[in-house]
């Protein structure tokens, strides 16, 4: 109960808190100097075809996307997340990745539990394959939650290796740096970077030569 109250309370706080929403106050004003050579093609930086942004005449920070979802640039963009229809950015990546991590312990403890009840459930000193056919028929719905936590299980490892992956190397998982520096942190090095950043938040998103995603979606 102690548990789930923490998951409940991570879900509203990552329901409620804003993704990095880039406004007026939140946009650039290093290139708000350069709006009219923007607007004559004359400038690399462009602003934002979809927002207010543009009709603010200042430019996004750099790792910034529109997301056409939520009809908001969103700083530091990481992803669209479709189950909780809210973007993952900057001011809320780490309270994610800590809601997350509470959902891996929350389907962990379900499977260990279940496990745990059938074998309780079996006749002591009886392995036979009739005996435990006739207790997952008896106990068939604890069985298929047991399958799906395991199976959910599953993709939240893999989530949590591709988010601490991008974390490790001073990105997210939509940009991708072209940092060798980066991609030549040793283990030890990547974990600090990944606990600094889910027990402090900081997390400095590079600024080197940077590359979209090929695989990601295009929200």
């Amino acid at each position: 109960m102690v548990h789930f109250s923490l998951v409940l309370g991570l879900f509203c706080k990552v329901l409620t808190q804003d993704a990095g929403t880039v406004d007026r106050a939140g946009a650039d004003p290093r290139f708000s100097c350069i709006a009219d050579l923007v607007e004559n093609n004359q400038s690399p930086h462009k602003f934002c075809p979809y927002c207010e942004v543009r009709h603010s005449r200042l430019l996004c920070p750099d790792f910034t996307k529109h997301c056409k979802l939520c009809d908001v640039c969103i700083e530091e963009y990481d992803h669209h997340c479709l189950f909780l229809n809210r973007c993952v950015g900057r001011r809320n990546h780490r309270i994610f990745l800590i809601f997350i991590l509470s959902m891996l312990i929350a389907h962990l403890l379900f499977v260990a539990t279940a496990t745990s009840y059938l074998y309780d459930k079996k006749s002591a000193g009886s392995h036979s394959l009739s005996l435990w056919l006739t207790l997952l028929g008896e106990e068939f719905w604890v069985a298929v939650m047991m399958v799906m936590n395991a199976l959910t299980l599953v993709w939240e490892v893999w989530l949590l290796t591709e988010q601490f992956d991008a974390v490790a190397t001073g990105t997210t998982t939509y940009f991708r740096q072209c940092e060798r520096s980066a991609q030549q942190r040793s283990i030890t090095q990547r974990w600090v970077i990944v606990l600094s950043f889910l027990l402090e938040g900081r997390r400095r998103v590079g600024s080197g030569k940077t590359r979209v995603d090929k695989t990601a979606i295009d929200i």
